[in-house]
C-alpha cells in the first residue's frame, strides 16, 4: 500500500513538474532595409506543415492571425496594387513538431517582399511542454505579429 502511494505522489510530482517546465520562446528579426510599416497588404504562398495532417489546423490558424493584421489579396491583385505604388508581403509559414523530442512545436513565417522577393522580417515562436503544445507556440507567434505589425 505504501509503495503505491509512493508512486502514486511520484508520478503526480513528475506530471506538475513536466507541466510548470512548460514554456514558449519567440523572437523577430526585421530587415534594415524594408519599412515594415509600409506594407498593408498579405498574398499567401507555399506553406510547410511537413506532411502532418495534425498541423494543418494550425497553419490555417496562423493564416488567420495574419489576415487580422493585413488585406489578404490574390496575385492578380497583387499586381495592381504593385502598379499603384503599394507593398505587398508574401510570407511563409512553417509549422514543425517534435512530437517525441520534450514534445516542442515550432511556428517560423518568412516575410518576403512580393514584388523583389527580398526577405522582410522572420518571426519565429516555439511551444515547449508534454502533450506537443502547438498552442503555447501559436500564442508566441500572436504576441510577434502584434508587435511587428501593430
Amino acid at each position: 500500500m505504501k509503495k503505491q502511494l509512493f508512486y502514486s505522489l511520484a508520478l503526480v510530482t513528475v506530471t506538475l513538474v513536466m507541466m510548470s517546465c512548460a514554456s514558449s520562446k519567440n523572437s523577430s528579426t526585421i530587415s534594415n532595409v524594408a519599412d515594415i510599416s509600409q506594407y498593408k497588404y498579405l498574398v499567401f504562398g507555399p506553406n510547410s506543415n511537413e506532411g502532418d495532417a495534425d498541423l494543418a489546423d494550425v497553419m490555417l490558424m496562423v493564416q488567420n492571425e495574419l489576415a487580422k493584421k493585413l488585406t489578404v489579396v490574390s496575385s492578380e491583385k497583387a499586381y495592381e496594387l504593385l502598379e499603384a505604388g503599394e507593398h505587398v508581403l508574401s510570407p511563409r509559414i512553417n509549422v514543425k513538431s517534435e512530437k517525441w523530442e520534450k514534445g516542442q512545436a515550432y511556428i517560423t513565417i518568412n516575410f518576403q517582399d512580393f514584388k523583389t522577393r527580398q526577405g522582410v522580417a522572420v518571426l519565429k515562436s516555439s511551444g515547449i511542454g508534454w502533450p506537443v503544445s502547438e498552442e503555447r507556440a501559436l500564442n508566441a507567434i500572436r504576441k510577434e505579429l502584434n508587435k511587428v505589425f501593430k
